[in-house]
C-alpha cells in the first residue's frame, strides 16, 4: 500500500527500530482514518438523523458527530509527541522553530 503524505511526515520524525514508536505512529494514522470515515458520515447524513422506533420517527443528533470530537482529542493527545519529536528533530539541525513562524 502507498503510503501518505502524512505518514512519510511522520515517519521521519520517530525511530523506526523502537516498537512504541512505531505504534504511537500506526495510531495515529488510524485515529485519522477514523475521523475521515466520521466526516464522511457527517457529510452524507448530517449532523441529526431520523430514528423509527415502531411509529414513531423523530430526529436525534448524529453519533458520529460526538465520535469525532473524542477522536479528535486522542488526535491532539498524540499529536503532542509529534510536536515534541519535530523539536527534538530540529534542535539537533540546530533550528530554532520559533523563528520559523
Amino acid at each position: 500500500m502507498a503510503k501518505t503524505k502524512l505518514e512519510l511526515e511522520l515517519s521521519k520524525l520517530i525511530d523506526k527500530n523502537s516498537a512504541s514508536e512505531m505504534e504511537i505512529m500506526k495510531r495515529y494514522l488510524s485515529l485519522v482514518d477514523t475521523y475521515k470515515k466520521l466526516d464522511k458520515s457527517i457529510e452524507k447524513n448530517g449532523v441529526m438523523i431520523s430514528v423509527k422506533n415502531g411509529n414513531q420517527k423523530f430526529l436525534k443528533a448524529n453519533p458520529a458527530v460526538s465520535e469525532k470530537v473524542k477522536v479528535n482529542a486522542a488526535l491532539m493527545k498524540l499529536g503532542e509527541f509529534f510536536e515534541k519529536k519535530r523539536a527534538e528533530k530540529s534542535a539537533e539541525k540546530g533550528i530554532n522553530l520559533n523563528e520559523l513562524y
